[in-house]
């Protein structure tokens, strides 16, 4: 692997070093492979659009079965602000939205395609409930996001998950899990190298990251962390396009907040277009898809960064 330690730490507005982000870091790991000849090429052709617009007025616009993978991460029906009332919503009049919105995007996805839909338990069940009434149910996923223990109810056990819930077309959805299998550490593989799992892929290659997915929440000090109140590591997100989506292919997001699905989907060649209310955070997946931009160095095969209203 090639040692990134002699790259130079970009510089902030005053001229002084600033350490990498996590776009420009996941950039820089992804040029030092390529230069290792760990990757055959950077990027795949195709697009990332990023719209400032309500995504079911525009819909219409994405012909019916053209979406590889639509990833959503909606309001959770909480009270949440995100600089508009779309959080507002509880009980039966968020179920009746979130069915609606469901119901127009379900059409947009391809034969082999797939939805994964983060939501909170107190509404999990009917929504998961209502998909499975029109789509194939493959995992409930929950994201354990490693709150530390401090306080917390006395009325209840603490909530420290999401629920993510993952749902196909069909049987012959598309889904790459050596794309994402977790390697294991030297001492791990050599404790299990026995003759008769020699040459087996899951201890060459990693092992299935199951549905349990134990990932740090973005705390304010992160480096990856931007201006948005329920923002997604990028390593959750990266994981779904990867299994997902077939490279090349068009990862739809509704909900698109701070861009993080967009920073994958540039990152690993598949085409991207997202849709966001707020004008803020809109900007703030503009900023990020720029930097990493300016990061990777143009090709012809680098995806445009569209930006639309």
């Amino acid at each position: 692997m090639t040692d990134l330690t002699d790259r130079k730490a970009p510089l902030d507005v005053l001229g002084a070093e600033r350490p990498m982000d996590a776009t420009e870091a996941a950039a820089a790991r992804l040029e030092a492979r390529e230069a290792a000849g760990e990757l055959r090429a950077r990027w795949a052709p195709g697009d990332i659009t990023l719209r400032h617009a309500d995504f079911l007025e525009h819909l219409h616009e994405l012909d019916d079965g053209s979406v590889d993978l639509i990833l959503a991460d909606p309001p959770y029906g909480l009270g949440k602000d995100y600089g508009n009332d779309s959080d507002k919503r509880s009980g039966e009049d968020f179920l009746d939205w979130t069915y609606g919105w469901l119901e127009a995007a379900i059409p947009k996805l391809a034969p082999r395609g797939s939805l994964y839909l983060f939501c909170t338990w107190q509404y999990a069940p009917e929504l998961f409930v209502f998909l499975k009434r029109r789509m194939l149910m493959i995992n409930e996923i929950i994201w354990d996001r490693r709150v530390p223990s401090m306080g917390g109810s006395t009325r209840r056990f603490s909530s420290v998950h999401d629920n993510v819930g993952f749902f196909a077309v069909s049987k012959d959805y598309y889904f790459d899990l050596d794309a994402v299998r977790v390697p294991y550490d030297a001492a791990t593989k050599k404790a299990r190298s026995r003759r008769i799992f020699e040459g087996s892929k899951w201890l060459e290659l990693g092992y299935n990251p199951k549905d349990l997915w134990s990932i740090s929440r973005l705390h304010r000090q992160d480096p990856e962390r931007v201006d948005h109140p329920t923002q997604k590591p990028l390593h959750i997100i990266e994981r779904m396009v990867l299994a997902s989506c077939p490279p090349g292919g068009l990862v739809l997001d509704p909900f698109m907040g701070s861009g993080t699905t967009a920073v994958a989907c540039a990152l690993h060649g598949r085409r991207f277009v997202g849709f966001e209310l707020n004008a803020h955070y809109h900007a703030l997946a503009h900023q990020r898809l720029q930097r990493l931009s300016d990061h990777v160095p143009h090709s012809s095969d680098v995806p445009s960064l569209a930006s639309a209203g």
